[in-house]
């Protein structure tokens, strides 16, 4: 039941996943949506540079499909190649395909088996392989280079006007006092969900109204569904976490629980990584739980992810700091408003106050950003993985802030099916995930 990519050294991936983004790319990017099951799709066979790809217009090609199911470090390389397709005759037939100019080129369709086994999955299999489908088209678009990489046709777009800071700190003011401003800014800042360039719900304003209007990777996975599904995930990387705050660590059994559930997690956010074994992922919760700004494991846009689930469990310990995931949205949310408040209070470099505080590269929405200071590179760092982590932190506990009569400054955090609680980390960083697009 999986596809084999022999370009990116043999990766897999399940069928199921292959179709379903088979259907996303004729739904986004054909001239002909509704034609997917019958449909052909020009292969595209090529060596150029993803981003190359996408500035020639080839995302509608097998090519680019191919490219972004694989791992970051595979994505400059041809994927769709004769031995991919001759190795996948359950999935691709040959066919030709008549451009727009009346030339053939070589092409593909799905196989009657695809579609069989398809229509043989249960609805909410079929709904869960389409959501992975679309985070591999709204996640961070990692490769070996820094080119650019817009995927989604509906490319960078900027989205109106943030409304003037409410509090603007003085120059001589500490870094809570900027992180508190923050705070007040994305509270009354009213908040538009988009996607493909289109409002999802009305405007809202709020930091637990944010939340409430969240989605990934498309508005029908909401922030009930998205707690419904990632709460196992949650529940599993405790268990692990647990083990090795202990000193106790894995036995064969944790390991395989660590992969099967690091692999669920990346799938879930569209960020494939190589190399995905016990040791790697066992060194990214030692130095997650350590807080080691010096450690050599694996860092990017997924292993944050996994960095975070792993230390969900700190919540509530004030002498520890759950780990967010810093990718380039919640890099982009924090970095821009950071930058005006520093810029109106006078400051001409970030250094001082925020020295670890990195950008990540990322592109759509309203990703890139101009900002007015130079703010260092953060990507694949843990020191600033560290940094940023006891700065939302931080964020976290401005929001579960009382005044001087007891009463909360901020309202508390909702609770998928009704209820509240205090902020977590990973509240914040939802909210600045989207408020960061």
């Amino acid at each position: 039941m999986q596809v084999t990519i022999p370009n990116a050294d043999n990766y897999q991936f399940h069928r199921g996943l292959f179709i379903a983004a088979w259907k996303v790319w004729f739904k986004r990017f054909s001239d002909h949506p509704l034609d997917w099951h019958e449909g052909r799709m020009p292969v595209g066979s090529s060596d150029m540079a993803l981003s190359e790809l996408l500035e020639e217009g080839h995302r509608f090609s097998l090519e680019v499909t191919c490219r972004l199911m694989v791992p970051w470090n595979y994505r400059n390389r041809m994927m769709a190649n004769d031995k991919f397709i001759q190795l996948n005759p359950a999935i691709l037939r040959a066919v030709s395909y008549m451009t727009d100019g009346g030339e053939a080129v070589e092409g593909v369709r799905l196989t009657d088996q695809a579609l069989d086994m398809w229509e043989e999955l249960t609805y909410i299999e079929q709904d869960i392989f389409m959501a992975f489908a679309e985070a591999r088209i709204q996640a961070d678009i990692e490769t070996d280079t820094t080119d650019p990489i817009v995927i989604d046709d509906a490319g960078v777009d900027v989205i109106g006007d943030d409304i003037y800071p409410p509090i603007i700190p003085e120059n001589g003011d500490s870094e809570d006092e900027y992180i508190q401003a923050i705070v007040a800014w994305i509270d009354e800042d009213p908040f538009q969900p988009m996607y493909q360039r289109l409002p999802v719900q009305d405007a809202v304003s709020g930091w637990d109204e944010r939340l409430k209007a969240i989605f990934w990777p498309k508005p029908r996975m909401g922030y009930t569904e998205l707690s419904t599904i990632t709460s196992p995930l949650t529940y599993r990387m405790e268990l692990l976490a647990l083990g090795i705050d202990s000193g106790e660590g894995w036995d064969y059994e944790d390991k395989k629980l660590a992969i099967k559930t690091t692999n669920e997690i990346l799938l879930l956010m569209g960020l494939p990584q190589r190399c995905v074994n016990a040791e790697n992922i066992q060194a990214v919760f030692t130095a997650a739980i350590n807080e080691d700004s010096n450690s050599t494991a694996k860092m990017n846009s997924g292993w944050t992810q996994i960095a975070a689930y792993a230390t969900q469990f700190l919540e509530g310990n004030s002498k520890r700091t759950p780990q967010v995931a810093w990718n380039s949205r919640v890099a982009t949310s924090i970095i821009s408003r950071l930058d005006f408040l520093l810029v109106e209070a006078g400051h001409s470099s970030s250094e001082k106050l925020f020295p670890n505080i990195g950008t990540v590269p990322g592109w759509g929405g309203t990703r890139p950003r101009e900002f007015s200071l130079k703010w260092p590179e953060g990507y694949r760092l843990w020191s600033t993985q560290i940094a940023a982590s006891r700065l939302v932190a931080k964020m976290r506990d401005v929001l579960n802030s009382k005044d001087g009569d007891g009463h909360l400054l901020y309202p508390k955090m909702p609770i998928a099916g009704g209820s509240e609680s205090e902020w977590t980390v990973r509240g914040v960083q939802m909210v600045l995930s989207s408020d960061g697009y």
